[in-house]
Protein backbone atom coordinates (compact mmCIF):
# COMPACT_ATOMS: atom_id res chain seq x y z
CA UNK A 1 0.00 0.00 0.00
CA UNK A 2 2.86 2.42 0.74
CA UNK A 3 3.72 2.54 -2.96
CA UNK A 4 0.44 4.33 -3.66
CA UNK A 5 1.24 7.33 -1.48
CA UNK A 6 3.83 9.15 -3.56
CA UNK A 7 3.79 12.92 -3.19
CA UNK A 8 3.69 14.89 -6.39
CA UNK A 9 5.52 18.18 -6.70
CA UNK A 10 5.07 20.13 -9.93
CA UNK A 11 8.31 22.03 -9.44
CA UNK A 12 11.28 20.51 -11.24
CA UNK A 13 13.45 20.23 -8.14
CA UNK A 14 14.03 21.83 -4.78
CA UNK A 15 17.41 23.14 -5.92
CA UNK A 16 15.91 24.77 -9.00
CA UNK A 17 13.25 26.55 -6.97
CA UNK A 18 15.85 27.89 -4.55
CA UNK A 19 18.23 29.27 -7.15
CA UNK A 20 17.95 32.87 -8.25
CA UNK A 21 19.43 33.90 -11.58
CA UNK A 22 20.30 37.56 -11.92
CA UNK A 23 20.93 39.11 -15.30
CA UNK A 24 21.58 42.62 -14.04
CA UNK A 25 24.80 44.54 -13.68
CA UNK A 26 27.75 42.70 -12.16
CA UNK A 27 28.38 45.40 -9.53
CA UNK A 28 25.19 44.72 -7.52
CA UNK A 29 25.48 45.09 -3.78
CA UNK A 30 24.79 42.19 -1.47
CA UNK A 31 21.76 44.02 -0.03
CA UNK A 32 20.20 44.42 -3.49
CA UNK A 33 20.70 40.71 -4.16
CA UNK A 34 19.07 39.82 -0.83
CA UNK A 35 16.11 42.13 -1.49
CA UNK A 36 15.62 40.65 -4.94
CA UNK A 37 15.81 37.14 -3.51
CA UNK A 38 13.22 38.02 -0.84
CA UNK A 39 10.89 39.34 -3.54
CA UNK A 40 11.29 36.09 -5.47
CA UNK A 41 10.54 34.03 -2.34
CA UNK A 42 7.28 35.84 -1.50
CA UNK A 43 4.15 33.71 -1.54
CA UNK A 44 1.26 35.33 -3.34
CA UNK A 45 -1.44 35.88 -0.75
CA UNK A 46 -4.05 35.90 -3.53
CA UNK A 47 -3.63 32.13 -3.75
CA UNK A 48 -4.94 31.63 -0.22
CA UNK A 49 -8.63 30.87 0.10
CA UNK A 50 -10.24 34.16 0.96
CA UNK A 51 -12.67 34.06 3.83
CA UNK A 52 -13.26 37.80 3.44
CA UNK A 53 -11.53 38.47 6.76
CA UNK A 54 -8.70 41.01 6.36
CA UNK A 55 -7.47 40.18 9.89
CA UNK A 56 -6.70 36.59 8.85
CA UNK A 57 -4.83 37.81 5.77
CA UNK A 58 -2.82 40.24 7.92
CA UNK A 59 -1.96 37.48 10.41
CA UNK A 60 -0.89 35.14 7.60
CA UNK A 61 1.21 37.91 6.07
CA UNK A 62 2.95 38.62 9.37
CA UNK A 63 3.68 34.90 9.89
CA UNK A 64 5.10 34.50 6.38
CA UNK A 65 7.28 37.59 6.75
CA UNK A 66 9.04 35.95 9.71
CA UNK A 67 9.98 32.78 7.79
CA UNK A 68 13.61 32.11 7.02
CA UNK A 69 14.57 31.26 3.44
CA UNK A 70 14.65 27.56 4.28
CA UNK A 71 11.23 27.70 5.95
CA UNK A 72 9.75 29.64 3.02
CA UNK A 73 11.14 27.12 0.55
CA UNK A 74 9.66 24.23 2.55
CA UNK A 75 6.34 26.07 2.84
CA UNK A 76 6.18 26.69 -0.91
CA UNK A 77 6.96 23.03 -1.57
CA UNK A 78 4.24 22.03 0.89
CA UNK A 79 1.71 24.32 -0.84
CA UNK A 80 2.51 22.82 -4.26
CA UNK A 81 2.61 19.17 -3.20
CA UNK A 82 -0.23 16.71 -2.90
CA UNK A 83 -1.23 13.10 -3.29
CA UNK A 84 -2.28 11.80 -6.69
CA UNK A 85 -6.06 11.49 -6.74
CA UNK A 86 -5.97 8.16 -8.59
CA UNK A 87 -3.66 6.59 -6.00
CA UNK A 88 -5.71 7.96 -3.12
CA UNK A 89 -8.92 6.67 -4.72
CA UNK A 90 -7.35 3.23 -5.12
CA UNK A 91 -6.24 3.26 -1.47
CA UNK A 92 -9.72 4.27 -0.27
CA UNK A 93 -11.28 1.55 -2.42
CA UNK A 94 -9.03 -1.07 -0.84
CA UNK A 95 -9.74 0.19 2.69
CA UNK A 96 -13.52 0.56 2.40
CA UNK A 97 -14.17 -2.31 0.01
CA UNK A 98 -16.53 -0.04 -1.90
CA UNK A 99 -16.05 0.49 -5.62
CA UNK A 100 -17.75 3.89 -5.47
CA UNK A 101 -15.47 6.52 -3.98
CA UNK A 102 -16.61 10.07 -4.66
CA UNK A 103 -14.19 12.75 -5.76
CA UNK A 104 -14.99 15.00 -2.75
CA UNK A 105 -14.15 12.11 -0.41
CA UNK A 106 -10.86 11.58 -2.24
CA UNK A 107 -10.01 15.28 -1.98
CA UNK A 108 -10.82 15.42 1.74
CA UNK A 109 -8.75 12.34 2.58
CA UNK A 110 -5.89 13.65 0.41
CA UNK A 111 -5.98 16.93 2.34
CA UNK A 112 -5.94 15.15 5.69
CA UNK A 113 -3.04 12.96 4.54
CA UNK A 114 -1.14 16.04 3.36
CA UNK A 115 -1.65 17.76 6.72
CA UNK A 116 -0.46 14.63 8.54
CA UNK A 117 2.68 14.37 6.40
CA UNK A 118 3.37 18.09 6.94
CA UNK A 119 3.07 17.72 10.70
CA UNK A 120 5.26 14.61 10.65
CA UNK A 121 7.96 16.44 8.68
CA UNK A 122 7.86 19.49 10.96
CA UNK A 123 8.14 17.28 14.04
CA UNK A 124 11.06 15.45 12.41
CA UNK A 125 12.75 18.85 11.83
CA UNK A 126 12.28 19.63 15.54
CA UNK A 127 13.87 16.28 16.41
CA UNK A 128 16.83 17.13 14.16
CA UNK A 129 17.24 20.56 15.77
CA UNK A 130 17.14 19.06 19.27
CA UNK A 131 19.87 16.60 18.30
CA UNK A 132 21.93 19.33 16.66
CA UNK A 133 21.78 17.64 13.27
CA UNK A 134 21.32 19.20 9.85
CA UNK A 135 20.78 18.04 6.30
CA UNK A 136 18.02 15.81 5.02
CA UNK A 137 15.53 14.11 7.31
CA UNK A 138 16.56 10.52 8.01
CA UNK A 139 14.31 7.57 8.88
CA UNK A 140 15.34 7.76 12.56
CA UNK A 141 13.98 11.33 12.66
CA UNK A 142 10.69 10.21 11.09
CA UNK A 143 10.33 7.32 13.55
CA UNK A 144 10.94 9.63 16.51
CA UNK A 145 8.50 12.21 15.09
CA UNK A 146 5.84 9.50 14.66
CA UNK A 147 6.46 8.29 18.22
CA UNK A 148 6.03 11.85 19.58
CA UNK A 149 2.86 12.47 17.58
CA UNK A 150 1.47 9.17 18.87
CA UNK A 151 2.25 10.18 22.47
CA UNK A 152 0.48 13.52 21.90
CA UNK A 153 -2.62 11.66 20.69
CA UNK A 154 -2.35 12.98 17.14
CA UNK A 155 -2.18 9.47 15.66
CA UNK A 156 -5.52 7.62 15.92
CA UNK A 157 -5.51 4.22 17.53
CA UNK A 158 -6.42 1.19 15.44
CA UNK A 159 -10.13 0.41 15.57
CA UNK A 160 -9.55 -3.15 14.35
CA UNK A 161 -6.77 -5.11 16.06
CA UNK A 162 -4.09 -6.78 13.98
CA UNK A 163 -4.51 -10.53 13.64
CA UNK A 164 -0.98 -11.83 13.10
CA UNK A 165 1.49 -9.67 15.04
Amino acid sequence: MANNLHLTDPSTSAAASNSVVTAGPVGKSKEEDEEEEEENMDVELGKFPSSGDPDKVAIMQSILSQFTEEQMSRYESFRRSGFQKSNMKRLLTSITGSAKISMPMTIVVSGIAKMFVGELVETARIVMAERGESGPIRPCHMREAYRRLKLEGKIPKRSVPRLFC
